[in-house]
């Protein structure tokens, strides 16, 4: 089977592409002359030059695909109109390429974003059906990019993920958590202890791949995070330990946030570099409580994770030290 990736040059899509050709899968990648291949080195799969901006460039992969991974997405923008560029423009070009090209599509996936949703109240698991309540241009440019996809429901099988928080090897933002607990701090914002879902790449990878194949996830819409949620001081006695480090906690009172949140959001547009630290991204933090419920992904495809949070954060650890990140 082809199966066609938007995104595999980063994160979350470099860990899919490294499981389906691991599988013997064909493995064809959505790539720019002037993507960064060093994620995808090694790797038997075929590059297909184009931009989910430019229609015509799709067509041709599109044509020779089985199922559609579309994991391309803009996290960080340095406003509302690249958000939607890239979340939402970019999503219905390429779905409009597949109805066109290839309307016997065996699967397309579109991976959204628990920031679409928005928090859940409390430590009660946000399901599927709650209302969406997102908080950030981020999120709401994620929850357009949802119901235009469903909007392509009717025309070829379509499933809709939604991973939480991710972490893993390659991963950058996270990996800020790791950096500090080396140097012996957590900075922590506000006075809550935030509870959060969370999952490995290469288990969200795996769940990509299971939605992807399951006749039962077609106009379906899922949460995919491991099953159990936690509090982000359990995220930091782990590292604590993993480490062998004491940290010491310094606690930064809202206004002080907002205020640090402000001056990156300055320094962003005077650079021209987008950062993933700003108001919007302190007002998620202040929500406290991000869980999404996993027993949907479960029952209607047998999904659950394989790494535990203890394993997980381990062989994250460890892959930053063999590559000289920490």
């Amino acid at each position: 089977m082809n199966y066609f990736i938007t995104g595999a040059t980063g994160f979350v899509g470099s860990w899919v592409a490294q499981e389906l050709a691991r599988k013997g899968e064909q493995v064809t990648c959505l790539v720019r002359k002037t993507s960064n291949l060093k994620w995808l080195k090694g790797l038997p799969a075929a590059y297909h030059y184009g931009s989910l901006l430019e229609p015509e460039t799709l067509k041709e992969g599109i044509r020779n695909a089985d199922y559609v991974l579309h994991i391309a997405g803009v996290t960080k923008a340095l406003s509302l109109k690249e958000f939607y560029s890239g979340n939402v423009e970019a999503t219905r070009n390429i779905l409009e390429v597949v109805k066109a090209e290839n309307p016997g599509i065996k699967k397309f996936v579109h991976i959204s974003s628990q920031a679409a949703a928005g928090p859940s109240a409390g430590k009660l698991p946000k399901d599927e059906t709650a209302p969406a309540n997102p908080l950030t241009d981020y999120g709401r440019s994620k929850l357009q990019s949802e119901e235009t996809a469903r909007q392509y429901m009717e025309f070829f099988p379509l499933t809709i993920l939604r991973p939480p928080t991710v972490y893993g090897p390659r991963d950058t933002d996270v990996f800020e958590v790791f950096k500090n607990v080396r140097m012996g701090v957590n900075l922590k914002v506000g006075s809550n202890d935030p509870v959060v879902s969370i999952i490995h790449a290469f288990d969200l990878a795996r769940g990509i791949m299971v939605a992807a194949e399951h006749p039962k996830s077609s106009g379906e819409t899922f949460f995919i995070s491991n099953e159990e949620p936690c509090a982000w001081s359990e995220v930091i006695d782990i590292l604590q330990k993993l480490m062998h480090k004491k940290v010491l906690t310094i606690p930064i009172p809202y206004p002080l946030a907002y205020s640090a949140g402000a001056a990156m959001e300055l320094a962003a547009r005077l650079s021209g570099k987008p950062t993933i630290l700003n108001r919007q991204k302190i007002r998620e933090v202040r929500a406290g409580y991000w869980v999404a419920s996993s027993r949907k992904i479960k029952e209607y495809l047998g999904f659950t994770p394989r790494l535990s949070l203890q394993q997980g954060l381990k062989e994250t650890l460890e892959w930053y030290q063999e590559h000289k990140w920490l």
